[in-house]
């Protein structure tokens, strides 16, 4: 049984990509940074026959993602696909959001992201197999306003995807990026569910490094 880790695991996009894997047989590891989120996330996997176990991860700090791969790696032998959909939104103006508010974003969207491809792509290279799969957003082709923190992140993130890529694919380890144009809603072409496709195609596939997910 091959194991995906899901940095992120929240009640929309995370839950969904973690039943889309699940689905087609993957053992899920979930990490977000609350117990309630978990047990939350957990309970709804096993409700759909997913195998999932939870396990607490601030993604801003290094020493946790260390902790979630080394705990993965020792219950389930290795990690096959890391799958990083952390981000958080905060709303200001460019003139007035702080430094201190743009550098927490900035730990989660791309900091956050290094330290977990980082911790996981050396046994990938050994195996020369493995998928890093990364939460991209519009906000980072586009700049939104109203977003700076998610907007300057979201541009870090994807630049960082394309040289992961670039960088990992002469060994096989394949890294691609989902872009979200636009607000994740239930119902909607930006659904959650196909988000998670748009995933799972990627790592099916293996040749694009990036998808573009419109609201339109």
């Amino acid at each position: 049984m091959k194991t995906a880790i899901i940095i992120g695991a929240g009640p929309g996009n995370g839950v969904e990509i973690s039943k889309r894997f699940g689905k087609e047989g993957f053992q899920i590891v979930c990490a977000a940074r609350t117990q309630d989120t978990l047990a939350a996330v957990v309970t709804e996997l096993k409700e759909h026959g997913v195998e999932a176990v939870g396990v607490e991860c601030d993604a801003s700090r290094r020493t946790d993602i260390a902790s979630l791969v080394e705990w993965t790696k020792e219950q389930y032998g290795q990690v096959d696909v890391l799958v990083y959909n952390a981000s958080i939104l905060y709303q200001s103006s460019v003139l007035d959001v702080s430094a201190e508010q743009i550098t927490k974003e900035f730990e989660i969207d791309v900091l956050g992201a290094l330290d977990a491809a980082q911790l996981v792509a050396p046994d990938m290279v050994e195996r020369k197999d493995g998928a890093i799969l990364i939460t991209g957003g519009g906000a980072g082709i586009h700049a939104i306003k109203s977003l700076p923190g998610l907007s300057i992140g979201k541009a870090g993130v994807r630049q960082l995807t394309h040289m992961l890529h670039d960088t990992l694919k002469e060994n096989n380890v394949y890294v691609g990026t989902v872009t979200i144009a636009g607000e994740v809603k239930r119902g909607t072409a930006l659904d959650p569910a196909n988000v998670a496709e748009a995933f799972y195609t990627l790592y099916s596939n293996r040749t694009d490094v990036e998808k573009v997910l419109s609201a339109e």
